[in-house]
């Protein structure tokens, strides 16, 4: 066997966590960036109360659109979070 002194053991031991910390921070990172293209179409989502159709807006200005199946004016479902 080879002889290590208690001194390396710990710093192998903690090299070894932030490797493991870097390539979990780095994951979430990936997973963060990957769901950003998504969370736009939540904020912009409505829902006609008439025939419960949800639909997104062709365009991004105002809160009030026609529905694309009854022609009823829907409004946009705003997030109190």
């Amino acid at each position: 066997m080879i002889p290590i002194p208690y001194a390396h053991i710990f710093s192998v031991y903690l090299c070894i966590w932030i490797v493991i910390l870097a390539v979990l921070w780095i994951r979430h990172e990936i997973r963060q960036y990957a769901s950003r293209d998504w969370t736009g179409v939540k904020n912009r989502l409505y829902l006609c109360r008439n025939c419960h159709l949800s639909f997104m807006a062709p365009h991004r200005s105002g809160n009030i659109i026609r529905c694309p199946r009854c022609n009823e004016m829907c409004f946009l479902n705003l997030r109190k979070r």
